[in-house]
């Protein structure tokens, strides 16, 4: 079951509460619509003509205890997003601007960030090592300083489950000023998975965000290859190396030039 595969790879990597209660919320609501099915084979071992089988009164309160534990978990995350609403506010009020880096999972989002501040967050090259977003501080070329804030990892046809106990996270994408989509391009399926991160970009309502297309892991390419070349003649588009640091100072200006351009539309 893939997406239960997936939702059981978010628990293992989930370290913060945060990140604990959205997992979390996650899985049930996974799990409820589910509980049916294993309801009926239960629902036989027991009771008469016109009566209830134990399975079946097992099912109702499993189903009873779930739902109550949604909405706590439910609660708890909208305190959550509050806390995040009155940190963004206040990011606002100092106007101070937002670059957040998304792409799909295992692109090298979290090394771009540690290599562009200075940080040591946990990087590693497995699936959704990032689940909580991180920010720190972000020195742009011009003397300006904006917020970089590194997201978790998309990954094809996302379950909705995810989706939605993600909001507050997500929340992160949706009010930024401009967003890194960094893509693995040593990766033979490059665009399927860059395809996939313009998708749930749709689904959380980001997609008409200013993003800067920023093709990674141009070190792990063949010497010959013109690949970097001819992606470096997109709009908007750099080519880069994180773990090298091939690069990075021009996508810096290229980042300080969008946030100019969308302060003069504002």
């Amino acid at each position: 079951d893939r997406s239960a595969l997936i939702l059981d790879i978010f628990a293992q990597r989930a370290k913060t509460r945060e990140g604990r209660l959205q997992v979390e919320l996650a899985q049930y609501k996974y799990l409820l619509p589910r509980l049916s099915g294993m309801g009926k084979s239960l629902s036989r071992q027991g009771g008469g003509i016109g009566t209830r089988g134990p399975g079946e009164t097992k099912l109702e309160s499993d189903r009873r205890h779930i739902r109550e534990r949604i909405n706590r978990l439910e609660q708890e995350l909208k305190q959550v997003r509050q806390v995040r609403s009155v940190q963004r506010q206040r990011r606002m009020k100092n106007s101070v601007p937002v670059v957040a880096i998304v792409g799909y999972t295992n692109a090298g989002k979290s090394t771009l960030l540690n290599t562009l501040t200075n940080s040591d967050i946990y990087a590693k090259d497995q699936l959704f090592a990032t689940l909580d977003p991180t920010t720190r501080q972000l020195d742009l070329p011009d003397k300006q300083q904006a917020i970089l804030t590194d997201t978790v990892g998309f990954i094809q046809r996302l379950p909705h489950q995810l989706v939605a106990a993600f909001q507050s996270t997500l929340e992160e994408v949706i009010e930024a000023d401009v967003l890194l989509h960094v893509i693995d391009v040593s990766h033979e399926l490059y665009k399927e998975q860059s395809n996939a991160v313009y998708h749930v970009l749709e689904q959380i309502g980001a997609k008409d965000k200013t993003i800067i297309t920023v093709y990674n892991k141009i070190d792990k390419l063949p010497e010959d290859s013109a690949l970097p070349a001819r992606l470096a003649q997109e709009e908007n588009s750099v080519c880069i190396s994180a773990k090298a640091g091939l690069n990075l100072d021009k996508l810096l200006e290229m980042t300080a030039e969008n946030l100019k351009l969308k302060a003069v539309e504002e």
